[in-house]
This record gives C-alpha cells, sequence and structure tokens, in this order.
C-alpha cells in the first residue's frame, strides 16, 4: 500500500499549488484535479491444480483378497490364487473364512455369503503339501455376471457366443464326464496352463471357470 499512499499525498500537494496560482491571476484557468486511482500489483499467478495420485485406473477395482468378486481371472491365475505358488502359502494369505480340512485336505474353498458362487483351488492329493494346480470358479445359482471376470468381462455364466467373440482362439474340448464340455483359452506360457469354461447339456452359460495346468480340470476335486 506504501506507492498508492505516495500518490494520493502527491496529489494532493499539486492540487494546493494551482489553487495558490488561481487566487493570483484573474485570468487563470479553471483547475480540475482528478484523483488517482490506485493500480493493483503484478496479478498473482495461477497455480495448477494437480489430480490427486490413485491405486488404480478409472473404472477399475482394485482387487480385494477378502472380496472374491474383486478378481481378475488372467493368465495362470484367478485374483491372488496363482499356479505353481506353494498351496500352503497361498492358504495362510487369504482370509479366515477360506475353508480347508482334513476331509479334504487337497481343496480349499470360500462360498459367496448369498450361495450364489464358489471359488476353491487345489494341489496333488498324493503329496503333504504342493503347488497349486488349479483354481475354479463355480456357478451355484441362476445370477449372472458374479464372482471374478476376465479383462473383458468374461466369467461364470457367460454364453459360448461370449466366449467366442471375446476369445477366438478358444477351442472346443471334450469333457471325460458325459454330458459336459469345455472352451479352452491357452495361456501365452506353458507355466500359466489354460482357462476353461465349462458348459452342461442344455445350459446357456458356463457353469464353471478353471485356471489349471491339467490337461482338464478335475470333476469334483473334492469327492
Amino acid at each position: 500500500m506504501t506507492h498508492v499512499t505516495r500518490g494520493i499525498a502527491l496529489a494532493g500537494a499539486l492540487t494546493l499549488a494551482l489553487v495558490g496560482c488561481a487566487a493570483g491571476d484573474d485570468a487563470a484557468d479553471e483547475v480540475v484535479t482528478e484523483t488517482p486511482s490506485p493500480t493493483s500489483g503484478a496479478s498473482a499467478e495461477e497455480t495448477p491444480s494437480s489430480p490427486p495420485p490413485t491405486s488404480a485406473r478409472p473404472g477399475e477395482v482394485e482387487e480385494d483378497p477378502a472380496d472374491p468378486s474383486t478378481w481378475e481371472i488372467e493368465d495362470g491365475e484367478i485374483g491372488p490364487v496363482e499356479l505353481g505358488e506353494s498351496f500352503a502359502d497361498t492358504l495362510a494369505e487369504l482370509p479366515s473364512d477360506w475353508i480347508n480340512d482334513s476331509a479334504c485336505a487337497w481343496v480349499a474353498y470360500w462360498s459367496a455369503s448369498d450361495g450364489s458362487y464358489l471359488v476353491s483351488f487345489q494341489r496333488d492329493q498324493t503329496e503333504d503339501d504342493g503347488p497349486v494346480t488349479g483354481v475354479t470358479v463355480e456357478w451355484l445359482s441362476d445370477v449372472t455376471a458374479i464372482g471374478p471376470r476376465t479383462d473383458e468381462g468374461l466369467g461364470v455364466g457367460a454364453t459360448r457366443d461370449d466366449v467366442l467373440a471375446s476369445l477366438p482362439e478358444a477351442v472346443e474340448v471334450d469333457s471325460p464326464v458325459d454330458g459336459l464340455s469345455f472352451l479352452r483359452v491357452a495361456g501365452d506360457d506353458a507355466d500359466d496352463g489354460a482357462l476353461f469354461f465349462e458348459f452342461a447339456d442344455g445350459q446357456a452359460g458356463a457353469q464353471s471357470v478353471t485356471v489349471t495346468a491339467l490337461e482338464t480340470p478335475a470333476y469334483e476335486a473334492c469327492a
């Protein structure tokens, strides 16, 4: 404000001098004074705002180990369960609502609270421990678009047309069990096994989706 105050004081002194001159001069012109308007300083530069960092791209849901509906089906894995990893270590990293009992020690499973689907993984039952050999999502109701999905949005309930439209490399594979068949999608690497969509005769949607290194998914792994 200092430069503004000095301007006003200077204008006042100039006015008094001009009035004095006018009093001593009969032909003095009328003096018109103008009050200087204060000028603002340099405008503050606008600081561009930066968006806050995000953990996932817009529209994506970050995978939650406690909520398999957020899991993604990828080559060799479904959510945090990956083929070839230790069965025991994988189970230890999952929430306590996963079930693994002595009656079927080679399988661990989790059921949705509404009973709509089930997720399980297994190892070789002839060993005390070993690598994960398969991960499966099973459809237990008539609700569609539930559970883990692929990047294309495929999962239990997907039709053959859905799978073939999004994954044209899928091939038909016979099941050793009558009344069942598969669409198989090979992984990018041999260690990733393959992705299988299982269809029952007369049923439009896939009743299970499995990632496994086996020739075909295990049927009733805990029978």
